[in-house]
């Protein structure tokens, strides 16, 4: 009988028995573990402070109503255009997510509104929206 001298196929190990018996002991040590008592018992002294409050006010919403005499009003203060930039121009710089919300009246013009829009984003707010009052036309006979 002739001798083999080169092996045709490697032998090979079948991990997957093994791998089982190691996650099973995991899990059983996981369960059995019981943890010491005497570290759940120890006393701690965290140092003590005093309640503070946020330094400054986070940035709120700003409305800007606009009249139908042409009048603003920022959050119901009565201001000018220039007074209206300047402000905002401040609260965005305290706090650039800043947002500011107009509502014109029903009878303002669309040139009003166009003006307190255009002051709202000379002070580079970022502007939420664009609310208007309902205007209901008055009863026309024929």
């Amino acid at each position: 009988m002739p001798l083999k001298l080169n092996q045709d196929e490697l032998p090979t190990v079948n991990l997957t028995s093994m791998i089982d018996i190691l996650f099973l002991l995991i899990i059983f040590f996981m369960v059995g573990t019981r943890f010491s008592e005497n570290e759940s018992n120890i006393q701690i002294n965290l140092p003590k402070t005093a309640p503070s409050g946020a330094m400054l006010t986070g940035p709120s919403n700003k409305t800007v109503f606009v009249s139908a005499d042409g009048s603003l009003q920022l959050d119901g203060q009565r201001v000018t255009h220039e007074q209206l930039t300047a402000m905002l121009a401040q609260a965005v710089q305290n706090f650039p997510d800043t947002t500011v919300q107009i509502k014109p009246d029903g009878m303002v013009t669309m040139q009003m509104a166009a003006e307190a829009l255009s002051a709202v984003r000379r002070s580079g707010a970022r502007v939420d929206g664009l609310t208007v009052a309902a205007y209901q036309m008055p009863n026309v006979r024929r």
